[in-house]
């Protein structure tokens, strides 16, 4: 499984009115079948996560795809509400935002075509985390 703080435009995504068909919906829009779980509060400390904005909040889906879901870009939130969210495996980029653990697991396209673990390893540091977990 991959968990992580869910970003979407590089912003955290507050929990309010956040549940199980919401998360199935975003999971479905990144090309998963499903979430695995999803859960609210500190991920990273508190001052790592207080350095992103809180880009989406009030999420309300009709059903478990994303194109029947309305949400807004301003907050009434704080950082103790953000979402994270588990899927089965990937890098999850959403919109311009990522979801991350320690590292990650991903599956890149054309990955045998130069990719690498120092590759992998960038990547992840740019994302603010040390190293990559693995890849294929």
């Amino acid at each position: 499984n991959v968990e992580g703080l869910l970003l979407w435009n590089g912003g955290t995504v507050c929990d309010d009115g956040f549940d199980t068909n919401i998360a199935d919906a975003i999971c479905r829009e990144l090309g998963f079948m499903r979430s695995v779980s999803w859960s609210s509060g500190y991920y990273l400390s508190s001052e790592a996560q207080g350095a992103f904005s809180i880009n989406l909040d009030d999420i309300s889906c009709g059903s478990n795809n994303w194109e029947d879901c309305t949400y807004n870009t301003d907050h009434n939130c704080g950082h103790s509400e953000d979402v994270k969210l588990a899927n089965v495996e990937g890098l999850l980029l959403w919109n311009g935002g990522t979801v991350c653990d320690d590292g990650f697991d991903t599956n890149i396209a054309d990955a045998d075509d130069g990719f690498d673990t120092n590759i992998a390893d960038a990547i992840c540091r740019e994302l603010g985390f040390m190293r990559s977990v693995s890849w294929s």
